[in-house]
């Protein structure tokens, strides 16, 4: 299961390495995409797979499932480990996230999301506060 929080940067490539037991999870390769919120997210390969299974599924008819689908798929890029354990991740993606150089790399069960590290402490901040009332919206707790 991938969880935790971990604090990384980029190289001046656009490089960031992932922590090993991320990487452990994620396998050789991996798909990173936009994510929801502002953030990007990587899926291993198997994961992704279950995802395009799922969106398959969904009615391309619908004008708001064709949006969110164009954007997630076109955006979609495999990322590979190198020796090093870094991955490049795409300048779009960055851009998408405002990744500069600090990152906090994020676990969510499965899938990680990297953050701007200064957007996920507010972002953090924020939920925190309304965690109670969050918990009482959140079905099967």
């Amino acid at each position: 299961m991938l969880v935790g929080t971990y604090e990384h940067k980029f190289d001046n490539k656009g490089r960031i390495v992932l922590p090993s037991k991320f990487r452990e999870e994620l396998g050789e390769s991996a798909v990173a995409t936009v994510g929801i919120d502002q953030c990007v997210s990587i899926y291993s390969s198997g994961r992704w797979q279950d995802l395009l299974n799922r969106f398959q599924q969904m009615s391309f008819s619908k004008g708001r499932t064709r949006d969110f689908l164009r954007v997630l798929l076109a955006t979609a890029h495999e990322v590979q480990f190198d020796s090093s354990g870094r991955i490049l991740v795409p300048s779009n993606l960055r851009q998408h996230a405002k990744l500069e150089q600090e990152v906090s790399v994020i676990g969510v069960g499965d899938h990680i999301e990297l953050w701007d590290t200064g957007s996920w402490n507010t972002y953090l901040e924020n939920i925190r506060k309304d965690l109670p009332d969050i918990a009482e919206e959140v079905e099967g707790l």
